[in-house]
This record gives C-alpha cells, structure tokens and sequence, in this order.
C-alpha cells in the first residue's frame, strides 16, 4: 500500500492524474450533441453548423415585443405604436435633434467626452450601448434638412443618410421626465 501511494504521489503520478482528467473532460464535452460550439457532426458526415436552425445571424439591435392572435391588434398591444396617427409633439423632436447634434459633434473629442455629451438625451438601456463608442464612427458630419416624424420615430436627414431616433417619454439618471432616445438607427444614402 506504501508503495503505491509513494507512485500516486510522485511526480509522475500526479502527472498521469492530471493528463487522465484532461482526457475525461475532453471526452466529456465531444460527446454532447447538444454542446452548441461542438464539432462532433451527425453520421451522415455533416456538421451541427450546416442545418440552417443552427446558422448564425446578424442582429439589428431591433427587438419587437412579441403577442399573438387578437391581442397583436388592440390599442393595449405591445405593438401599438401611440403615435402613429398624431405623430410626436414638437418637444420631442427638438430634443432629437440636440441629440443629433451632440452625435455628430464628436470630432475632436475622446469617447467618454462625446459620451458625456449625449447621455441626458439617452434611456439608461440606451446610454450602456453607447458606453465605450468611438465617436470616429458616426457616419455623418452635419444636418442637412428638416426633422420628420414617423409615429414614434424621428428621421433627421444628414449629409450622408438617415438618422432614426425612437423617442420615449421617461427619466434618467440626468434628466427627469423627459423625452428621450431610447433607439438608434442609421439609413446610408
């Protein structure tokens, strides 16, 4: 029994007992059908990433709330979009617009200032996406035309596109009860 233990013990008993661990768990994880980065195909010699159920898409950063049957029709729906008929109030579309100018005016500035300067006009959710942005990217240098509204959008004509704003009544950390981007979209020329 001494002798076995001094084995296990050596350095190349502990040494086998670490190679026998990775072994096991390698095994373990090849196994799995169900492991979505795994590689293990199906018997006919195709892989998990050639049915299209397993194909990987791109998100546009849009989500649609999801109903179904009459309900998807209703005022009370998540749908519904209040101000499809009315369209915006002018308040609104003035903040969207400040919005717009501090989007745009990022040249010259580091991240975080750029950041700083658009954030009163930003939802909180909004504000942590545009956390860390470089504002190298936006893809238009000035307004060229007047705002539109399209229910509770507002289109801000640039020299370059579209900018889109989802507007919503609501309150941050630095503004309370205000209108507020709580989406942004860009349309290329």
């Amino acid at each position: 029994m001494r002798t076995a233990l001094r084995i296990i013990f050596s350095r190349y008993g502990i040494v086998v007992i670490i190679v026998l661990l990775v072994v096991g768990a390698l095994a373990l994880t090849q196994g799995r059908e169900d492991f979505p980065l795994s590689s293990g195909g199906s018997d006919d010699g195709s892989s998990a990433s050639d049915s299209p159920s397993q194909e990987l898409t791109v998100d546009d950063g849009i989500t649609v709330p999801e109903c179904e049957g009459d309900e998807c029709d209703g005022d009370d729906s998540p749908l519904h979009d209040p101000y499809e008929d009315e369209g915006l109030p002018d308040e609104a579309v003035e903040k969207a617009l400040e919005f717009a100018e501090a989007w745009i005016g990022g040249e010259g500035k580091d991240a975080n200032s750029w950041f700083q300067s658009m954030q009163p006009y930003l939802t909180e959710k909004a504000a942590e996406l545009m956390r860390g942005v470089d504002p190298s990217g936006v893809p238009a240098a000035e307004i060229t035309g007047e705002a539109e509204t399209d229910g509770g959008e507002v289109l801000i004509p640039m020299d370059t596109g579209t900018l889109i704003l989802t507007m919503i009544e609501g309150d941050n950390s630095w503004a309370s009860q205000a209108w507020l981007v709580s989406a942004i979209d860009w349309e290329a020329a």
